[in-house]
This record gives C-alpha cells, structure tokens and sequence, in this order.
C-alpha cells in the first residue's frame, strides 16, 4: 500500500474530492484495502489503482471517505467482489463491478446515511440486489450509475430503497441508466427499481427519480415499483420496454410529472393508493395502455389526477370501472388524446370529472356532457419526432382551472404545484385560461424531446467491457466440456464435479444476454452429460457459462467456453 500526505502533488481525478491536510492511501489488494482502512481519518481518500480485481469484500465501516478509482472507470471488481457500508458521508465513485457472482449477497449494501454513488457500472452479475438502500438510512445519491443485465433471474430487484416508518428517506436517483434486464415481464421481481415494500405502503418516503433512463428492461412487469407514500419521478425517459410500465403499486401522494413515456408496453399504472399526480407526461406508441386505473380491492383508488398530458397513437387509457371497487374522484384535465390504436378510453366509471380536454373521434365510451371536446387536435411533427401544437390548434390557450395543484413535501426539491411550466421546463403563462392544453406550451422555444437519453445518462466512461477468462481466478478449464462444437441442433455438456454440487449452465449471446438456460441443480459426484437442443438460435458465436456454487459463499468455480452455432 502506497500513501502520502497531501502537500505533495496527487495526479488524478481524485484530487479535486481530498481536502488539505487528508491523506489518500492508494491500493491494488484485499490487504491493501483493509489497511488503508484501518488507517484512515475524516476525509482521507482510498484510491484503487488500474486493473481488474477479483474477489474484493470492501467493508466500509467508518465514515467522511472517497473511495474511488485513480481513473474512472479504470478499476474493475469481479469474481466475489461485493461493498458492505455502514459509515455516513462515504462517497464510492469511478468503479466498475462486472461479471461477478455473489450467490444471495448484493453487489453494494449500506446501511450508512448521506452517502454518495456516482459513476459507477453494475453489469453482469449474478447476485440478490444490485445496490440496496436499508431503512435506516437517509440522503443517499446514487447519480451517474448503470444498472445493467443481472444474470440470474432470481424474484429480486435490482435498485432497492426501503422506507423507515419514522423518518423519511430523502433519497435521490438521478442521472442513472437501467438497461437489458432479460425476463418473462409479469411479476417476476426484477424491477430495476422498487422504492418501499407492501408493509411499508403507509411509510413516508420522499424519495426522487429524476433524469433517468430505462431502456429493454423485461424482467418484470414494473419498471418502477413505487410501494411507499410521497415520492416523486419526473424527467425521466421510459423507451423499448415490451413488458414494463412504471407502477404505484403501495402507498399514496405519488407525483409523475414531465417523463417520456415510448415505443413500449405502457405508461403508468396506478394499482393503489389515494391522492396520486400523473401532470405533464408524453405518451407515445404505448401497445398497451398510456394509464391504467385498477379497480383493487386491497386499496382502493381515489382522488387520482391525470393533467396536461399529451397521449398520441397509443392503446386505451382504462379507467377502471370493470369490478367492485371503481376510482373515485377522477379528474382528467386540460389533456390531449389523439390517433390511438383503437378507442381512446376503456372501463369508464361514468363518475370521471372532465375538464378541458380534446380528444379524437374514437373515444371508446360514451361522451361526457363536458369537459370532452371531440376535434383534430393539430399535432406537428417535429424534426426529432416528437410532437407539438400548430399555431392553430385548438389547444392553444384553452386549459380551465379546477385540477389540483400539486403538492410540496417537506424536505424535497421544489415542485412545479401550479403547473408553471411545460415538460421541457418551459415557461406556461401565470393565467390558467392562457396555459395550452396537453404538456407542451406553444410556442416551442425549447425543442421538444426527451431530457434524459441513453448518451447522458450512466457513467462518463465506456462500460461495454468484457471480462476475461484470465482476470479472476475463479475461472478453471475442467467443469464443463462442450461438444459437438460447431453445433447444428443439439449440444452434449459433460460436467465433471468431484463432490456433490449445485451447478449451473447457461448460454448467453456475444452481448453478454442470456438466450438459454441448460441447466440449475445440484448434481452427484463424478461425470454426467447432458444433451440439450440449440436449433432455435440463431447462427453465430455464443458462450457456455458453467458455475459452481456454493449456497453461503457464493460462486465456486466458473468455466466459459465458446460456442459456435452453425
């Protein structure tokens, strides 16, 4: 272990986080780590120098440290490689952690409060949670990160916030990247987010997601599980998810304001709860439903608002009429709805209050006495292809008051409560009868289209990486043989094991997704084939990855072989 005082020039990113007079200590080893540790002081530095690291428990028990790597993204964690933190003001930053194995442990699990994640990349793994928020904490950030492609398809998210039934979080998710979780959708637990459980539904959490994106997340039917009271996500990007929607399953007083919801499953489905604020959203090319308003009987719906959204060429908003435990105080506002894919609206309850809104001809069920004006909303497409008002369309000027004014929470980053401006954050007039209807404010000085993208979002750093056989040494040569290979329709796996153990066998694209799972159980002592069909995969190179693992430590061994599909 190498350090020095801070008098003497540090070369590094790093030196702009190391106040005067702390040390940075600069390490390469589980060793080095753990003295580094043990030795520091409020605001020392701990610094992973360049390469990969297999194995590295990072127990972080004290606090006021950066710990982060001497490039960004220079240092890579696999193998066992975890981060356990019940120290406050810890800031991990710049660190990768790829293609590790962890059994049920998570890949980073604190405890402490006012902690800071930035710039970091979780890919590949197989483990519980990828980052795991505990109740006790509060004002945690997570900004900058991936989230990316969990290997098992285990019933566990990915980013976990719990919610204490005293004080309130204060957690902050912001700028992130949720990407490629492979899955059936349905209730498989694999939501890239889930804030609160269901018996912290009454918890207040005021916890906030904003400027994120989420792209080919399937590994269950919730993008977002939001199960707790009083959090709020906007200017987030929801896009190519054909199996999820952001859902507010527990708890009340969410607000979803100014996202882009695209080219997916669905927008946003409110399961339960009271007193939920859906302003401001775009909606477009949805195949299921833009907004669904279930009729649960756990919980039921009321004083839902849906205001100034903008839903083109999408299925049916449902409304939940269908069954025993219809919404209540409903109030659709100052929204355009046009060109769907059939009707525009589903299972009315007939006790909706409807106030300013156009839609097109194909409403789906029967025309409120008011409130509903049946017209060509006169929609421009515009050179990014996202949609906004003609100079003469209905829309200009024509909002009316009587929605809700969107709540403040004590503690959170102002809100627009009076709807001041548009998704874009563009100004709307102080006048309620000048505001335009839908979520866009005619003129469009600033063009319309999602803030938050797959390009500014995530680390700075290229996160497409692979980790070799010879970086972990984890890896052996002697589990698995793979054979015929090139292989047509079928492939022989003969495992060799010398104890009883739990084996697992599955075969991932060169992208790192898995396409078929051979193999999950424990196996007897000695040789044993398999024979397993291949002929619906496509022709081209794939990898074999076998693992041993043991129930409490973790992975054992682990043998990747190549596989060409011909």
């Amino acid at each position: 272990m190498k350090y020095c005082s801070s008098i003497i020039l540090i070369v590094g990113f790093f030196l702009l986080h190391t106040p005067l007079n702390a040390t940075v200590f600069s390490v390469s080893s589980q060793q080095e780590f753990d003295e580094a540790h043990n030795s520091a002081a409020t605001n020392d530095s701990i610094i992973w120098e360049t390469g990969t690291f297999s194995n590295i428990y990072m127990n972080i028990t004290k606090s006021n440290l950066f710990i982060g790597s001497d490039t960004l993204g220079g240092t890579i964690f696999t193998g066992a490689s975890r981060v356990r933190i019940t120290g406050d003001y810890i800031t991990l930053e710049g660190l990768q952690f790829v293609g590790g194995n962890i059994g049920t442990n998570d890949i980073i699990n604190t405890y402490g409060s006012y902690n800071h994640f930035n710039q970091l990349n979780l890919k590949d793994y197989t483990c519980y949670k990828y980052l795991r928020i505990r109740e006790e904490c509060q004002y945690n950030r997570v900004t900058y990160c991936n989230f990316e492609n969990r290997l098992n398809l285990d019933d566990q998210n990915i980013l976990s916030i719990l919610v204490d039934d005293t004080n309130p979080g204060y957690h902050k998710i912001q700028h992130c990247s949720f990407k490629n979780f492979e899955g059936t959708g349905n209730d498989m637990g694999i939501e890239p987010i889930r804030i609160g459980l269901s018996t912290q539904a009454d918890h207040i959490s005021r916890s906030l997601v904003e400027y994120c994106y989420f792209t080919q997340c399937d590994g269950d039917g919730e993008l977002i599980s939001s199960k707790a009271t009083q959090n709020v996500y906007r200017y987030n990007t929801f896009e190519n998810n054909s199996k999820a929607e952001l859902v507010l399953r527990h708890g009340s007083e969410a607000i979803v304001y100014a996202n882009f919801f695209l080219n997916g499953k669905g927008g946003v489905r409110v399961r339960e709860g009271q007193n939920h604020y859906i302003y401001n959203n775009y909606f477009y090319e949805l195949d299921d439903r833009p907004i669904y308003l279930q009729n649960e009987s756990s919980d039921p719906l009321d004083n839902i608002n849906i205001a100034f959204n903008t839903i083109v060429d999408c299925a049916e908003v449902i409304l939940g009429g269908d069954g025993s435990y219809k919404p209540t105080n409903v109030t659709l506002s100052n929204n355009i709805f046009t060109e769907p894919d059939d009707d525009l609206f589903e299972d009315a309850t007939n006790t909706e209050t409807w106030i300013s809104n156009l839609a097109t001809s194909y409403l789906g069920i029967t025309l409120p006495s008011s409130g509903v004006t049946i017209t060509d909303p006169l929609l421009v497409e515009n050179g990014e292809g996202f949609f906004g008002l003609d100079p003469n369309s209905p829309a200009v000027n024509a909002a009316s008051s009587g929605y809700a004014l969107l709540p403040q929470f004590e503690g959170m980053d102002p809100i627009d409560t009076d709807i001041s401006f548009d998704l874009m954050g563009q100004e709307r007039p102080t006048v309620v009868e000048d505001k335009d209807l839908g979520c866009s404010e005619f003129p469009h000085d600033i063009v319309i289209q999602p803030i938050a993208t797959e390009e500014n979002t995530g680390p700075e750093y290229d996160t497409d990486i692979v980790i070799s056989i010879s970086e972990t040494s984890l890896f052996v040569d002697d589990l698995i043989e793979v054979s015929p290979n090139p292989a047509t329709n079928h492939v022989m796996i003969k495992l060799n094991t010398e104890a009883a153990t739990d084996i697992k066998v599955d075969i991932f694209d060169l992208q790192g997704k898995q396409v078929m799972s051979i193999l999950n159980e424990r196996v007897p002592a000695g040789e044993k084939t398999i024979s397993h069909e291949i002929g619906g995969l496509t022709n081209g190179i794939y990898t074999v990855q076998a693992s041993s693992r043991d129930t409490l430590e973790g992975i054992a061994k682990m043998q990747i072989v190549k596989l060409v599909k011909q």
